[in-house]
C-alpha cells in the first residue's frame, strides 16, 4: 500500500472516473464494503459515488483516511465489471 499521501493522490488521479471498490471501517462495528465510482478529486478530500437501493449516494473522504486504513479503495477488475453493468 502506499505510505504518502502524494503517491495516493497520484493513484486516485489515475483511477478517476473508474469503477472501484470501496471498503470503510468501523471501528468495533466491523465495517462495510461496496461499490462504486470514483467521482471528485480535490486538494484534500475525494468523493465515491454509490449507488444502492435505487439511491445515489457520495461519500466523502481525506486522503489521510487511506493512508490510516481507515479506506480502502481498490479499482474493480475489467472482467467484473462486463459482468455487471451499471444502470
Amino acid at each position: 500500500m502506499n505510505n504518502s499521501l502524494d503517491a495516493i493522490k497520484m493513484q486516485m488521479r489515475a483511477n478517476k472516473g473508474a469503477q472501484v471498490t470501496l471498503r470503510m471501517r468501523l471501528g468495533r462495528r466491523g465495517g462495510t464494503e461496496m461499490g462504486g465510482i470514483l467521482d471528485g478529486l480535490y486538494p484534500e478530500v475525494f468523493t465515491v459515488l454509490v449507488r444502492e437501493h435505487g439511491y445515489r449516494r457520495r461519500y466523502c473522504f481525506s486522503y489521510a483516511e487511506v493512508l490510516t486504513h481507515h479506506v480502502e479503495i481498490d479499482p474493480c477488475p475489467e472482467s467484473l465489471l462486463s459482468a455487471h453493468p451499471e444502470t
